[in-house]
């Protein structure tokens, strides 16, 4: 509701009950004086409410707070025959309780002894209470950040142009802010000092950490987590495994497994079979794997014994393809892999390699996990057997499917695509040792690799989002670099896509330097007209038209265009994007008119070879309104951007980056008119959902959220 409004009804309401009480005092003849206070009270009591009410201000949907989510990340789900171990969970609430505000537990225990489980159990347990989750991997940097990230992205905390230590300050802020209940559990963390800034010191969020470094005792109240007790361990294999054999037997086998609950789950699949194995069967065959031959150890850190064991034999009892698979997933990032990777055909592996405990999934069962200790063993045993480079190319090859997602498809399918990317980041991880050890074969995976993660930044600059595309590019630029050196055609192509995310990020000198140099060298490799050079040259004026030499840019294009024109198609797309540049730059250069007219031509030559609703083609007709817009004819601005918007929801998406440009555009055109009621409201929205979309901070929303101040100053009264 308008302010003046409330404004009106607060001072309007008490008046007239004011008079309204002198007149009925006057009728039955009341005293004056006593008549006074009556209509003084008559006047005070529903007016002082009113007056608050009048003097507050409806939020605007961008400064409404974000519901907090329940959960963040995937809690493990329970396992079968999980012993809850009781004992413990007690121990952590005590710990909780006895650490006052913003109490920090870390559970400390060796490989294998459970400690993500009992984590897991208490998340659980917290979750049913209504208390918000967020279970964030903790293993790497690499999977801390990315858990960060998510983290401030679902609380509506992070922007795109947040660095890591950005998102860190304002998580623990929003953390320590809080006074209601919230449990952060940070599993398998493996550096205190990189965990220390994220720890709030104060508010109702409390900290759980799994661990299996000392060291965290400095930061966190330490909560040791040892194997299962003797009973603890009898329980599970009688719950797991049924009827229980020879008391002797079982006792040994417990032993030879040291209790590890890893280990023992493992054994109890096992022996359930099928086909179902005798506790002497498989105690004689545990005691005759000697896993010390079989694998090399890890140096500073031995398996523990007993599990090297156990996981041996259950790979033992699978087939090829399930243990093709599992070697796939022990390359793969840590934090998991989705079943939509792994796609249908994976079922029946997925479902062998769960029967024997080799893998676990998610509580939601859309991920699945691999332990870290079944990774290893089995990355040990590709790694002696020479496999570890085919297991890697083979997990990259799951991947390729990012290059195929359209372009109206990559705003709904984002969640995917970073997935994809962080997977292969881990892929490279791997793969970076054996470049020397198995060059063809590793090689080979890299180049895989290096596809992959550059549709990834193509993806990112698709949605505009140069701030995200610029670390994954730079990352292909380096690899490419290393791999095949910094002037073949494929790093070349990746820093041409670099030099785009600069430009897209707002750092538009960074762009010019860099499009400069892929000029010189590419006139250098293929000579100055050939097809490679004129697009790096057009790359290059669209740099310079963000930097504000839109004037240098026309020349520089009209001259890429006409080269184009001869030695290229009509219909080849980088003529076509030659073109759109031209008549972008024409407009920054105060020719709108002749911009008009090139981007007329162009929705007709784009739409009769792509379909006039190609996400491309109505890209075309967005920014043919913006000539329009800025020629003066504002009335056919408006008719194009009407025009267009309904398209771009229904092919792209409503919070498409794109779609949103056509909106702020649309508000701009009815500003021009003076519909400002119209412009506010379309204002309004884009720089809500840009800054939702890409964060607050990215350069499509700081316009946004300027004319959106603008038009309020317009739109106020007086």
């Amino acid at each position: 509701m308008p302010r003046w409004v409330k404004v009106t009804i607060a001072t309007v309401l008490p008046l007239a009950a004011g008079a309204l009480a002198w007149w009925m005092c006057a009728m039955v003849g009341v005293d004056p004086n006593a008549a006074g206070i009556v209509v003084s009270l008559v006047v005070l009591v529903p007016g002082t409410p009113l007056v608050i009410w009048a003097g507050q201000t409806e939020a605007s949907p961008a400064q409404r707070p974000r519901p907090v989510p329940a959960a963040i990340g995937g809690i493990p789900r329970e396992p079968r025959a999980f012993q809850p171990r009781p004992d413990l969970l007690a121990r952590i609430e005590e710990v909780f309780r006895e650490g006052g505000a913003a109490a920090v537990c870390a559970l400390v225990g060796a490989r294998g002894v459970g400690k993500t489980q009992v984590a897991a159990a208490y998340a659980r347990d917290r979750a049913d209470r209504g208390v918000p989750v967020a279970w964030l991997h903790a293993e790497t940097v690499g999977q801390l950040t990315a858990s960060l990230h998510l983290m401030g992205a679902e609380l509506g905390l992070r922007s795109a142009a947040d660095d890591s230590s950005a998102v860190v300050r304002k998580l623990r802020a929003w953390l320590e802010d809080r006074q209601e209940s919230y449990l952060v559990v940070l599993d398998n963390a493996d550096d205190p000092d990189v965990l220390a800034p994220f720890l709030p010191a104060r508010g109702g969020a409390r900290v759980l950490i799994t661990t299996n470094d000392l060291a965290f005792e400095r930061i966190a109240a330490p909560l040791p987590v040892t194997r299962f007790t003797a009973g603890e361990a009898r329980r599970y294999l009688h719950d797991r495994v049924g009827a229980i054999g020879d008391e002797e037997l079982i006792g040994e086998l417990i032993d030879e497994l040291d209790r590890l609950p890893l280990a023992l789950s493992i054994a109890a699949a096992a022996l359930v079979g099928p086909p179902r194995v005798g506790y002497a069967a498989y105690l004689t065959q545990v005691r005759s794997t000697p896993v010390e031959v079989l694998l090399d150890r890890p140096r500073g850190e031995p398996y523990p014994r007993g599990v090297g064991q156990a996981i041996t034999l259950a790979l033992d009892g699978v087939g090829p393809q399930a243990r093709r698979l599992l070697g796939e997933l022990a390359v793969f990032s840590t934090s998991g892999v989705s079943q939509e990777i792994l796609g249908p055909e994976a079922t029946g592996a997925l479902a062998e390699l769960g029967a024997v405990s080799l893998v676990a999934f998610s509580q939601d069962g859309s991920t699945v996990l691999v332990h870290r200790l079944v990774r290893r063993v089995v990355r040990d045993e590709a790694a002696r057997d020479g496999a570890l480079a085919s297991l890697i190319e083979a997990a990259a090859l799951r991947l390729v499917f990012v290059e195929r997602i359209a372009d109206e498809d990559t705003g709904r399918r984002l969640p995917t695509i970073l997935a994809v990317d962080e997977h292969a980041t881990a892929l490279w991880e791997a793969l970076k040792p054996l470049l020397d050890e198995d060059a063809a074969r590793a090689r080979a995976a890299a180049r895989t690799l290096f596809k992959i993660r550059h549709a990834t930044a193509e993806h990112l600059l698709y949605l505009n989002d140069g701030t995200r595309a610029i670390p994954v590019a730079q990352a292909v630029v380096e690899g490419r670099e290393q791999v095949l050196g910094p002037d073949h055609p494929e790093t070349l192509n990746a820093t041409y896509t670099l030099a785009h995310a600069y430009e897209f990020a707002g750092q538009a000198v960074a762009a010019v330097d860099l499009f400069a140099d892929l000029v010189a060298r590419w006139s250098r490799i293929r000579g100055e007209g050939a097809a490679e050079t004129l697009r790096a040259q057009a790359g290059l004026a669209s740099a310079l038209t963000t930097a504000g030499h839109a004037d240098e840019a026309v020349g520089l294009l009209e001259n890429v265009v006409a080269a184009q024109s001869r030695i290229l198609g009509s219909d080849d797309p980088h003529l076509l994007g030659s073109r759109f540049f031209l008549a972008f730059a024409l407009v920054e250069a105060g020719q709108p008119d002749r911009a008009a007219e090139l981007f007329e031509a162009l929705v007709a030559d784009r739409a009769g070879l792509l379909g006039a609703d190609h996400p491309e083609a109505l890209v075309d007709e967005q920014r043919l309104a913006w000539a329009y817009h800025h020629a003066g004819r504002f009335e056919e601005a408006i008719a194009v951007y009407e025009h267009v918007q309904p398209r771009q929801e229904r092919v792209i998406g409503a919070d498409h980056p794109d779609t949103l440009i056509t909106v702020h555009g649309l508000a701009s055109a009815y500003e021009a008119v003076g519909r400002i009621a119209e412009a506010l409201t379309r204002y309004e929205h884009a720089a809500h959902r840009l800054a939702t979309v890409l964060g607050p901070d990215q350069p499509l929303t700081l316009s946004a959220a300027r004319d959106l101040e603008r038009a309020r100053r317009l739109a106020a009264p007086g």
